[in-house]
């Protein structure tokens, strides 16, 4: 049975959460399959994903894990990129763009209307108002 892990450097699906799912899609947890994927996340956090994360692998998947393995493969690609797009769940309360971590306010905005806005609990206060 997978193990929780106590890496705290992604809050992406660790290795455990996609063996999980694995077993629960397919009675399988493809563990070497996603610790191979995840293994440069230990030297390049979120960028691990420039690595073995597009289909430029799929026949190295296929000859080492087999066609289930290719779907868990692809599956994994998923979850991954999933946690990416929910994390730009929200827009800017200002300018409209896109926020990161769900924030409602990009940076541009924080950045400079530090000087005329007072930022606290997702409400827009000018300085000067009550």
């Amino acid at each position: 049975m997978c193990k929780e892990r106590g890496d705290k450097t992604t809050k992406m699906p660790k290795v455990d959460i996609h063996c999980k799912n694995s077993k629960e899609r397919t009675g399988e947890e493809f563990r070497e399959l996603h610790e191979w994927m995840d293994d440069p996340q230990k030297e390049l956090g979120v960028n691990h994903r420039t690595l073995r994360h597009d289909l430029s692998y799929i026949s190295e998947v296929k000859k080492k894990f087999g066609i289930k393995g290719v779907r868990e493969f692809l599956r994994h690609i998923a979850e991954d990129y999933k946690y990416t797009a929910d994390k730009w769940g929200k827009d800017c309360l200002i300018c409209g763009k896109p926020t990161w971590h769900k924030n409602n306010y990009c940076n541009f905005c924080k950045k400079n209307f530090k000087d005329i806005i007072k930022i606290k609990k997702g409400e827009i206060k000018l300085k000067n108002s009550k």
